[in-house]
C-alpha cells in the first residue's frame, strides 16, 4: 500500500513539474503509462542532469538547425546585449561557418570593456584566418603576443599558416617550430613537416617525421584512437619521404 502511494506521489510531482516547466507532452504519457520507471527517466533526464541535458540538446539542435540556434542567440542579444550572449552568437556564427557575421560580432565585443578577452582575440585571430585575410591575422596575432597568456597553439599554427600564405617564410618556419613540443600538436607537428618538405628540407622532415612516429608508439591505446588519422598521415608522408629522398 505504501509503495502504491509513493508511486502516485511521485507521478504527481513529475507531472507538476512537467506542467510548471511546460514540457512536451510525450513526457506525461512516459509518467502516467510507466509508473515508476517512467517517473525516475523523467527525474533523470529534467531535474537531476538539467543543465547536462539542456547542453546536448543545444548540440544536437545546432547540429541538426544551426539557423535556429542562431535565431535564438539573436533574440537574447536584442533581450540582454550581454557579452557572454555575445560571445555565444559569434561563435554559433563560427560554427556554422558565416565568418563575416562571427567576426562583426567578435569586433563588437573588443570594442567595449572586454577587449583584452583572450578567448574572444583568439577567435578573431582564426576568423580573419578564414575569411583569407592573413594580414589581419598576422597583426591580430602580433598584438596577443604582449598578453602574458598568449600560449596557445592554434593561434601559432594560424600565424604560421598565414605567414605562409603571405610568401614570409621564414616568420612561418618560427611559428611553427614553436609548436614542435614533444607529445603535442601533432595534426600540426605533421603540417609543419610538410612545409619543410615544401622549403625542401628534407633532412628536417624526416626528422620531425621519425620523432612523431616514435611518440606514436609509445602512446596508450585511447590516444592511438584519438589520433588514429593524423599518423597516418604521418605514416603515408614517411613513406613518400623515403621514396623521393633516398
Amino acid at each position: 500500500m505504501i509503495y502504491y502511494y509513493l508511486t502516485i506521489a511521485l507521478q504527481v510531482y513529475c507531472c507538476y513539474d512537467a506542467y510548471k516547466n511546460k514540457r512536451e507532452v510525450y513526457w506525461y504519457a512516459i509518467v502516467l503509462f510507466l509508473p515508476v520507471i517512467g517517473a525516475l527517466i523523467y527525474l533523470f533526464m529534467n531535474v537531476f542532469i538539467t543543465k547536462d541535458a539542456q547542453e546536448i540538446s543545444n548540440e544536437i539542435t545546432t547540429a541538426i538547425n544551426p539557423s535556429k540556434r542562431i535565431k535564438e542567440l539573436i533574440e537574447k542579444v536584442e533581450f540582454s546585449d550581454t557579452f557572454a550572449s555575445r560571445v555565444a552568437l559569434a561563435d554559433a556564427y563560427f560554427k556554422s561557418t558565416e565568418y563575416q557575421e562571427a567576426l562583426l560580432n567578435y569586433q563588437t565585443v573588443l570594442d567595449g570593456p572586454h577587449k583584452n578577452d583572450v578567448y574572444v582575440q583568439e577567435q578573431l585571430v582564426v576568423t580573419y584566418y578564414f575569411l583569407n585575410n592573413y594580414e589581419k591575422v598576422v597583426a591580430a596575432a602580433t598584438s596577443l603576443k604582449a598578453n602574458s597568456e598568449f600560449k596557445a597553439s592554434k593561434i601559432l599554427f594560424y600565424l604560421g599558416l598565414s605567414y605562409k600564405a603571405l610568401g614570409k617564410f621564414n616568420n612561418a618556419e618560427k611559428s611553427f617550430k614553436a609548436l614542435d613540443v614533444r607529445y603535442s600538436n601533432y595534426q600540426e607537428r605533421l603540417v609543419f613537416a610538410q612545409f619543410l618538405l615544401e622549403r625542401e628540407k628534407p633532412k628536417e622532415a624526416k626528422e620531425l617525421i621519425e620523432a612523431l612516429l616514435s611518440e606514436f608508439n609509445y602512446m596508450s591505446s585511447p590516444n592511438k584512437k584519438l589520433h588514429k588519422t593524423t599518423f597516418a598521415e604521418v605514416k603515408k608522408l614517411s613513406d613518400a619521404i623515403v621514396l623521393n629522398h633516398k
